[in-house]
């Protein structure tokens, strides 16, 4: 026996050279050469490690019992950062080796290999790097080998599949690429197979079919990026209890083969790209417990037989376009703990066996079409979490729930046709924290809602907005707090952090009792029927409070000037009601937060709000359809409004010229880059679940956006007084969609940069004093363009005749007595002509019903003195056309008002004749 030692020593000089040449280390010597790689101990785990003492009394150390030998060398966990040392090679009885959970670096040591008792190597969840040391194939014993969570990278290792014994291999989430090798089939004892979580392309081989002792394989997650389908071999696995491979672009159609995996619990398919339909023998697997394919292209019906087992816990079917009813078995054994249909096309009612199943944690089906009443129980079922039904078509009234120790969270039925009352025992329930109820058919409130049992729920959102709900607001238990059901000694108050009531038909004002929820964060009470005035509490929650919507109503009164010094509000709309005074000059408090302002519609009376210039934060200031007045002359080059997208000063009393000076700073109107990828809402910080609405007037008409896009910007002002000459700075709004300067009193050309606003789909420019041609860079840079408005101004010459101005009519153009060509009735005169003669300097501009009379002393003159050729008149028929033109031209410069009645009275007979003699002719027919 010692000749043969000696000659097994012999031998493993010989074939490894990393210990040929070298003396054998004792074992303490190579343990306190493994502890100097260690660079940092932060739990000083190897503080026993010294020479003072037995190595076999060293922590993580493990000596077999009668030989001293170390074989067992266990540092998992410990935090430690460092390299692991070539010499643990010199522990020749190691069989077991664990390094994991660290923050060792470096490559694996090649000296591993001459470990021939090792059994398991245990590297995993820590940062070694490289390719896989191909001697280590040497590692014949090796039963387990982790290498989880580093930082490998080469191909899959080849060398592990020189390693008869392995019975667990775990190469997931490193970098390794390439393919899965055909030969990782030819295991005989492997059990568990990991390589998920990797960069790895092609087919899975058909030869992982060759695995038949396999229980657990993982080949799954985003990283890996594989060709093709399941082959059909995976049925051989008839051990397999856990198959995943979620998320690797998996392709095609499940094999019918999967049905024979008898002993699978757990199947986890989902994101993938899977087409047809779902196997029917998946319903017939006699161990299933878990399954998860949602988010793929499975068509077809749910397999019916699913959860007859009575084994199935947990269902994900979420996210593809399934057909057909729900399985009515799911919960046979009642063990079901979690449903997810959500995002398909299932229809029918929900299984009444589902309010039956006591085991259901969480139910979530939105976004379907089913249909019928929910079962009568559902609600009260005791280990119920979280239900979310939306957005399907759900009918009836809500179910009665006589249970009073209800688990229920979540409770979202919105988006249905559920009518009827709004029952009490809502509120009764002690954990619920988010009730959303909104868009259904809902009428009246329960009698009891104000009881003592429901004045204290623990709501923290109350969304029961557009629905057709009436009465005092009053009625509702507004002052959210912990359940009743506490003791006295527990109250903790619990207040609601958002309230979304809007779309009733609520009336009576609104109640101060909302003032006692401390913790309130937004507030919709939008579209109702409210009358009397804003609680000044209210304006004083700001410090919390970050949306407040009260628009649509009937509030009449001031808003009060009470925001605090710290304003937390974001957005500020009381659009639509009857409000009056001034607005509040200590809005300019919010002047770190509030990002929308709309008071649009009222009879506020007040100057432009020159203490709003310095809120950087603003996007959207909406005053429209007031009584502002006066001049806009306070906003200075130093004034920021960096992110403003949505100006609307429309229809109230403004006046003199509007100022350009501060133009430059308007930085989201001017830039467009990073506004065509993903687009971001306005108020994404706004308070999570309120759904903001903004009222713009786009294209004539007036429009209510639930989402405003970063990408979306207007700017209105129209209906007021304003004059001067357009800014041609409004050219570098390059981001703007919408440009409204209608009915003002707006003089000079039409500025050529307007053409650079390469984005606009709206322009109004009608009803003010504008002369000259119409801009060819207008029509050649306006792409986007589908409304125009130049209506009812002076403007002369070719309508441009490219792009988007042919699509227009003619009322686009109308009221410019001298513009013409198509859509214009009018002829232009150089087509009959040929080319016009080099224009001279234009003429002085006229305003209103003013006379250039140096002007028409020379035009008259000559007029009159070529009048005198009267023959020439009478027998030319195309200087008779000019003669009258040129006078029509001098009409219209000294009384353009009149002379523009007397044009729409010449048409309007023109065209009654063409009328009579076309009804003259069909009687004549």
């Amino acid at each position: 026996m010692q000749l043969l030692l000696s000659l097994l020593i012999m031998f493993v000089l010989h074939v490894h050279p990393t210990l040929s040449g070298r003396y054998l280390l004792p074992e303490y010597r190579a343990l306190l050469s493994i502890k100097s790689s260690i660079t940092h101990d932060p739990q000083s785990a190897l503080s026993t490690w010294n020479a003072s003492t037995s190595h076999c009394t060293w922590s993580g150390i493990t000596c077999h019992p009668s030989r001293r030998r170390v074989t067992i060398l266990d540092l998992s966990d410990l935090r430690l950062s460092g390299t692991l040392s070539p010499d643990l090679a010199h522990l020749r009885f190691l069989s077991n080796l664990s390094v994991a959970s660290n923050q060792l670096s470096g490559a694996i040591p090649v000296e591993l290999s001459s470990l021939f008792a090792l059994r398991v190597l245990n590297l995993s969840d820590n940062r070694f790097n490289g390719i896989f040391p191909s001697q280590l194939s040497l590692l014949k014993n090796l039963q387990v080998l982790d290498l989880y969570d580093n930082d490998m990278t080469g191909d899959l290792p080849l060398a592990v599949t020189q390693m008869p014994n392995l019975r667990h291999l775990h190469l997931g989430r490193n970098f390794f690429s390439g393919g899965i090798p055909s030969q990782y089939g030819q295991w005989e004892f492997l059990e568990y197979l990991a390589v998920s979580g990797n960069m790895l392309q092609g087919p899975i081989p058909q030869e992982i079919g060759n695995l038949t002792n396999l229980r657990e394989l993982y080949i799954g997650q985003y990283t890996n990026m594989y060709e093709g389908g399941i082959p059909s071999e995976i049925g051989n696995l008839l051990e397999l209890v856990i198959f995943e491979a979620r998320d690797c672009n998996l392709s095609g159609e499940i094999p019918p083969e999967i049905g024979n995996l008898v002993s699978l619990k757990s199947l986890d398919l989902s994101y993938n790209v899977f087409t047809g339909e779902i196997p029917e023998s998946i319903g017939d697997m006699p161990e299933l417990e878990e399954l998860r394919l949602w988010e793929n292209n499975f068509t077809g019906i749910i397999p019916q037989r699913l959860g007859k087992n009575g084994k199935l816990q947990l269902l994900y079917l979420s996210w593809n376009k399934l057909t057909g009813t729900l399985p009515p078995d799911m919960c046979f054994g009642n063990r079901l703990e979690t449903l997810n249909t959500e995002e398909n096309l299932l229809v029918g009612p929900i299984p009444d066996s589902l309010g039956r199943c006591e085991s259901l944690s969480e139910i979530r089906m939105e976004h379907n079409f089913l249909n019928g009443s929910m079962p009568r129980d559902l609600f009260g079922l005791p280990n119920l979490t979280h239900v979310t039904l939306q957005n399907n078509r759900l009918t009836g009234k809500f179910p009665i729930s006589s249970r009073n120790n209800s688990k229920l969270f979540t409770l979202d039925i919105s988006d249905n046709k559920i009518h009827g009352e709004l029952p009490s025992w809502i509120w009764r329930l002690p954990n619920l924290k988010a009730l959303n109820l909104s868009h259904n058919c809902l009428e009246t409130l329960d009698v009891n809602l104000n009881s003592p049992n429901t004045s204290r729920s623990s709501l923290s959102t109350l969304d029961l907005h557009s629905n057709q709900l009436q009465g005092q607001l009053s009625t509702l238990p507004l002052e959210f707090g912990v359940s009743s059901t506490l003791p006295p000694s527990a109250y903790t108050r619990l207040p609601a952090t958002s309230v979304f009531l809007s779309r009733n038909k609520f009336d009576g004002s609104i109640p101060t009792s909302l003032c006692n929820n401390a913790d309130l964060r937004a507030l919709d009470l939008s579209h109702n029927h409210l009358t009397g005035t804003i609680p000044q509490c209210l304006i004083e929650k700001s410090t919390r409070l970050t949306v407040m919507d009260l628009g649509g109503n009937n509030l009449i009164g001031v808003i009060p000037d009470s925001f605090p010094d710290n304003c937390n509000l974001q957005a500020l709309l009381m659009n639509g009601n009857r409000l009056e005074g001034e607005l509040p000059k200590s809005l300019a408090k919010c002047n770190t937060t509030l990002e929308v302002l709309d008071v649009s519609n009222n009879h506020i009376q007040d100057t432009f709000p020159c203490y709003l210039k310095n809120i950087y934060t603003l996007r959207v200031l909406i005053l429209r359809s007031n009584q502002f007045y006066g001049s806009i002359n306070c906003l200075g080059a130093n004034s920021t409004w960096s992110n403003l997208q949505i100006l609307d000063l429309a229809s109230n009393h403004f006046v003199g010229k509007f100022p350009i000076r501060y133009f430059s700073s308007w930085k989201a109107m001017i830039e467009t880059e990073n506004k065509t990828g993903d687009p971001e809402d306005i108020g994404a910080n706004l308070y999570d679940g309120y759904q903001m609405t903004v009222r713009v007037t786009l294209k004539d008409q007036e429009l209510e956006l639930e989402k405003v896009l970063t990408i979306y910007t207007s700017l209105d002002l129209s209906c007021n007084s304003f004059d001067g000459h357009i800014p041609a700075e409004i050219g570098e709004f390059k981001a703007l969609y919408a440009l409204n300067l209608s009915h003002n009193a707006f003089t000079g050309k039409i500025p050529q940069a307007l053409g650079k606003l390469s984005q606009l789909e709206s322009l109004d420019l009608s009803s003010n004093k504008l002369i000259g041609e119409i801009p060819l860079q207008l029509a050649d840079g306006l792409i986007f363009l589908s409304t125009l408005n130049l209506s009812f101004n002076q403007l002369v010459g070719k309508i441009p005749q490219i792009k988007q101005f042919t699509t227009f009519t003619e009322s686009s153009f109308e009221g410019n007595i001298r513009l013409c060509d198509f859509p214009m009735k009018e002829k232009c005169i150089h087509e009959e002509l040929g080319p016009s003669p080099p224009p001279s300097e234009e003429p002085h501009s006229y305003s209103g019903n003013s006379i250039d009379w140096d002007f028409l002393s020379a035009e008259l003159g000559f007029v009159f003195g070529f009048g005198i050729y009267i023959g020439p008149l009478i027998f030319w028929k195309r200087w008779r056309k000019r003669y009258y033109k040129h006078v029509d031209d001098i009409v219209f410069k000294m009384f353009p008002r009149a002379y523009i009645r007397i044009e729409n009275h010449r048409r309007r007979a023109h065209r009654n004749q063409g009328r009579q003699a076309r009804r003259n002719q069909g009687r004549r027919d």
